[in-house]
């Protein structure tokens, strides 16, 4: 953790809770779908913050419930190093051609 993603008194933004979850599911999305010719954009992204993480690493664990041709959904939850549930997102991702 670093002071560009906490607020000024102390814990990590939200911003950047919700940010982690979208690359986290846009990039697992990738790494099963760019083979096929496709690619992976974030649609939508549901953000609940549930404690302050202010101090330590913050860590990440993905779960997608669906995975369609044309929309993966992923739920991912971030925990601080104690395994306390900081953040949990729900984020919805598009599978396009690439074109």
């Amino acid at each position: 953790m670093t002071d560009r993603i906490c607020q000024r008194w102390g814990p990590v933004h939200g911003g950047a809770h919700a940010a982690l979850a979208e690359v986290v599911a846009t990039e697992a999305t990738i790494a099963h779908v760019w083979g096929d010719g496709n690619r992976a954009v974030g649609s939508s992204n549901n953000t609940a913050f549930l404690c302050p993480n202010s101090e330590g690493t913050v860590h990440v664990r993905a779960r997608r419930p669906h995975g369609g041709r044309a929309t993966w959904v992923w739920d991912v939850d971030m925990t601080d190093d104690a395994g306390r549930l900081c953040a949990t997102s729900r984020v919805t991702i598009a599978v396009r051609p690439r074109y």
